[in-house]
């Protein structure tokens, strides 16, 4: 895949500067984090920062792109990606999702892209811009798997790929916040795990024959 590619063909100190960078701003944020922050995480020097990077906010863009192409070949590589029916891919996500989190036994780290459209929101339109495209990429890639899961099972389901793959990513963010508040992983493997269920009542449970079918109130007019 492309972003391997890339990553591999980086030049040692840059990559090193990069995969600072993204650590620490995944743990600390941007603004904790300084420029000899990242020289002393790399181990090299400040002037070979700016030989590749004009300034804090050049790496934070260049960490973010890496960080985003990362988890665009993560969830390619996926093994849920190669099963075929969309349902089970859909299911699947979800197990990977859990699983990358480091379920109920560890406290995630967060995402790096959630943390600093957080924290960046108001001061850098830039930033922003950026980390809004990327947590877009996310839902987008999702819809694909939703859409025909829908297609196939549910065609009459009340619910629209798009939106329902971003409310998936805001819950995923949120549970992530709230998972790191509060340092354990339950809150987000319990959202995750009431977000399959509430899948489960549109397009039935994975490997299942069909969806559950769909909600009919009742008609009070009848007698």
């Amino acid at each position: 895949m492309k972003a391997r590619i890339e990553a591999a063909n980086l030049p040692e100190t840059k990559r090193q500067l990069l995969d600072a960078a993204v650590s620490l701003m995944r743990l600390k944020g941007y603004n904790a984090t300084t420029v000899d922050d990242i020289c002393s995480a790399a181990r090299v020097t400040k002037g070979a920062f700016f030989h590749y990077f004009k300034s804090k906010q050049g790496i934070a863009k260049a960490a973010l792109a890496r960080f985003g192409d990362g988890k665009d070949q993560d969830f390619h590589d996926a093994p849920f990606g190669k099963l075929e029916d969309a349902r089970d891919r859909v299911y699947g996500r979800l197990d990977f999702i859990e699983e990358t989190a480091g379920g109920m036994s560890e406290s995630t780290q967060g995402c790096l892209i959630g943390t600093l459209a957080q924290e960046l929101s108001l001061t850098d339109p830039e930033l922003r811009a950026i980390c809004h495209e990327l947590l877009l990429r996310m839902a987008r890639d999702f819809a694909k798997d939703l859409a025909e899961a829908k297609s196939a099972h549910a065609p009459a389901a009340g619910f629209d790929p798009e939106k329902l793959s971003v409310m998936f990513v805001s819950i995923f963010q949120g549970s992530t916040l709230l998972a790191k508040t509060s340092g354990s992983n339950a809150i987000l493997m319990d959202n995750l795990q009431q977000f399959r269920l509430y899948l489960e009542g549109f397009i039935g449970p994975a490997g299942g024959s069909g969806a559950i079918p769909p909600f009919e109130p009742l008609d009070m007019t009848r007698d």
